[in-house]
This record gives structure tokens, sequence and C-alpha cells, in this order.
């Protein structure tokens, strides 16, 4: 049974995650980064708030700062961007 995810012109949204990659070092015995950087793409959601739950959950870490007062907002370790797209569906009959 398939499952309706977007219906007919509709917008959808998708979270793009880009990361520095890294690789194991047996010389190092431990992860190293490669210098380079990976893209992921998580979804799609059918509404936006969906999709920034996803980029809060996957590129940011909370956490209270007792000194300050206030909750703090950081990436997580080895992410370099989190962002969300929007497309609109359109459809079209195929052969």
């Amino acid at each position: 049974m398939a499952r309706r995810m977007v219906g007919d012109d509709q917008d959808v949204f998708r979270v793009v995650l880009v990361s520095k990659a890294r690789e194991w070092s047996d010389e190092a015995r431990r992860w190293v980064e490669t210098g380079v950087t990976e893209t992921e793409h998580f979804g799609p959601y059918n509404t936006i708030g969906a999709a920034r739950g996803q980029r809060t959950s996957l590129g940011y870490v909370d956490y209270y700062d007792y000194e300050s007062d206030e909750w703090i907002r950081t990436m997580r370790k080895g992410v370099v961007s989190c962002r969300i797209q929007k497309a609109h569906t359109t459809w079209e009959d195929v052969a």
C-alpha cells in the first residue's frame, strides 16, 4: 500500500546537511578529517515545521550556560552548514 506524502501542487521541504568528511586512521587510531565535505539530504517533509525540527536535531546542539543564564545553540562537531530547501510539486504523465 502506497503512502501519500505530498498532494498536487504543494510545497515540500528537505534538510541539506554539509559536514566534514572523516575516515579512520589506523596510524593515529582515531577518526581524522579528510579535508573535503560531504552533503546529505533528508526528507521530503510536508511542512516547514517538520524540516526545522530535523534541522535542529541534525545540525545543532542546545545547552544551558549557567554563567550567562541563557540557552546557547552551537553547530554540532563537524557540521559545516545545515539548511532547508523548498520544492514545489508538479505532476505529469509518464509512458
